[in-house]
């Protein structure tokens, strides 16, 4: 299925998903589009569409200094949905791109 969404004036983006749970509210509440731009590398604090091997997700990123990466859901209620990757079982996670428009999302507090 293919839809067209009016892209806000500034992004650009290569495609979107529809976000189905509230894991990324309030930035993008279910149901609604998340803008994609792909070929970008991740840093801390991206938020991105990302696949670790079993499931595609909308993630913040970050890396420690030990190089262990962490996918954090935007809502923090849902912090059960957080992925850690430890740097030692060098388990891939591939970044399809990352979301536009959403403007700063900060990183959560520990």
């Amino acid at each position: 299925m293919s839809s067209e969404y009016p892209l806000p004036e500034g992004v650009e983006a290569d495609f979107a998903v529809i976000v189905t749970d509230d894991s990324c509210e309030p930035y993008i509440r279910r149901g609604g589009a998340a803008l994609i731009k792909s070929g970008l590398r991740a840093r801390d604090g991206d938020v991105g569409f990302f696949f670790d091997g079993a499931e595609a997700v909308i993630r913040q990123y970050c890396e420690d200094w030990a190089g262990n990466a962490y996918l954090f859901a935007l809502n923090r209620a849902r912090r059960g949905l957080d992925r850690m990757y430890p740097a030692a079982e060098a388990k891939p996670v591939c970044c399809f791109g990352l979301v536009q428009g959403l403007g700063d999302v900060p990183l959560p507090e520990r």
